[in-house]
């Protein structure tokens, strides 16, 4: 999967299964997540995550809830990039 087909997913994501009221074409791939973009509240956000990892076959780990990595759709989709990855790749990163 390409980075753009993962930010057309995740777009969906947020279009479908949230409860946001915007549609797909309507999220920047640059926009915040939360606050001062589409300010995606605790319990969306959560649930962004759980979503995240079924969709797309990974773990996000502790560490990996740091502001930087929802910061906007763009740096979700490195984070999932990252994960992807087999362990063997990972390490030589």
């Amino acid at each position: 999967m390409n980075r753009s087909n993962i930010l057309s997913t995740l777009k969906s994501i947020i279009a479908g299964k949230l409860d946001l009221n915007i549609s797909e074409n309507e999220i920047d791939d640059h926009a915040s997540l939360l606050e001062d973009g589409l300010a995606l509240d605790s319990i969306s956000m959560a649930e962004f995550f759980e979503l995240v990892e079924t969709q797309f076959a990974i773990k996000l780990l502790d560490v990996d809830l740091d502001f930087a990595n929802f910061a906007s759709l763009q740096s979700v989709c490195t984070l999932i990039e990252l994960r992807r990855q087999p362990a063997t790749e990972m390490v030589q990163a």
